[in-house]
């Protein structure tokens, strides 16, 4: 997939980008007492690494510029922001990072978020189409894919078909309990092209999926998956479906372990404005700076992933997009939030019983 960009070099980009960004946060959170803070801004967001990385790229440079402290909620929990928001968010939330693209479209769906301002958000439209929808926005691209030994066979798998082709590539395999992007794999593994997937042929991909049953020694928990990345590194998988970061470490690292590119899933986590914040046009003004180039190129060498923004991906050196799925979003599918936030729940009552049987 393209990167959407509406400047012309990677340079004069981060001119132009930094320049404006500094005008847009500066003027309008600084000028006027209509923007007067009361408290900081409340960010229900993750921790870690990841949190460290947010706060040094986007939330210090923010207050320095502004005066607006940003005070993190972590973890993040669907589920808490939701009680929150129908109980009148006693939380003062205001900004929310989710963990995927669906979360904020169903959220906002149910009234729970502010319909994000193109007009307050200049910037966006450089990114990628997955990182700015109506309700959230995101600096990055998460990828979810097939990792697998690189010791095992004399040719390596290249595609879902060699997934489920178990006789070139014996071995035991593993998939995630969450539906997104199963039911999708099975049906490229069949011959459906990536372009021709929506709306989902179910009954043709549960026939595929029986095939692989039998090789499948567990669907681990996809949101926990360290203890089946650790089978995978000793051994105990040939390859598996999770989330693929810490595949691509491991490999820079030296390890027999590799990714396959060709028809695996990226999408992006996003963040929304609560509904009702009263801070909601500073919390703009924040949201944009995930598509200024310096800031966000802090971030992703703080966090190492893929940026949304072309000029920052092309600014990374070459370590640091060997690192990441830069270069190689061409080849893989963006998960359809409209499809999945019509069908998630049922899709994943079936798979969940399939499962099971």
């Amino acid at each position: 997939m393209a990167f959407t960009s509406s400047v012309a070099s990677p340079r004069a980009l981060a001119r132009r980008s930094l320049f404006r960004g500094a005008t847009l946060l500066a003027a309008p959170l600084i000028g006027g007492g209509a923007l007067a803070q009361t408290r900081p801004i409340n960010f229900l967001t993750w921790g870690g690494r990841f949190g460290a990385g947010v706060r040094r790229a986007f939330s210090d440079p923010f207050t320095a510029r502004t005066g607006i402290p940003v005070n993190d909620i972590t973890p993040f929990n669907y589920g808490r922001f939701v009680t929150a928001m129908q109980n009148n968010n006693p939380e003062n939330f205001d900004l929310v990072w989710f963990s995927d693209e669906i979360e904020p479209a169903r959220a906002g769906a149910m009234g729970l978020l502010e319909r994000l301002d193109p007009a307050l958000l200049p910037n966006a439209p450089r990114a990628l189409p997955s990182a700015r929808q109506e309700f959230g926005v995101s600096p990055y691209v998460t990828t979810y894919q097939v990792g697998y030994r690189t010791d095992r066979w004399p040719t390596r798998p290249e595609s879902w078909a060699d997934f489920w082709d178990v006789r070139r590539f014996p071995g035991p395999r593993s998939l995630g309990t969450n539906v997104m992007g199963v039911l999708e794999a099975a049906l490229m593994a069949d011959g459906v092209a990536p372009d021709s997937l929506y709306p989902l042929d179910e009954e043709r991909a549960f026939r595929k999926l029986a095939q692989i049953r039998p090789h499948i020694r567990l669907f681990h928990p996809t949101a926990a998956a360290q203890p089946m990345r650790q089978m995978l590194y000793q051994g105990d998988l040939v390859m598996t479906f999770s989330w693929s970061a810490d595949f691509i470490a491991q490999k820079a690292a030296g390890r027999p372990i590799d990714v396959i590119w060709q028809g695996g899933f990226y999408f992006s986590p996003s963040v929304g404005i609560a509904k009702g914040s009263p801070h909601a046009r500073a919390a703009h003004a924040y949201l944009d700076q995930f598509f200024q180039d310096q800031a966000l190129l802090t971030f992703v060498r703080e966090w190492p992933t893929t940026p949304v923004v072309e000029s920052v991906a092309a600014a990374m050196s070459e370590q640091e997009r060997a690192q990441t799925a830069a270069g190689n979003l061409g080849r893989m599918v963006n998960l359809r939030r409209d499809y999945y936030l019509a069908n998630q729940t049922r899709l994943q009552e079936r798979y969940d019983a399939w499962r099971v049987l």
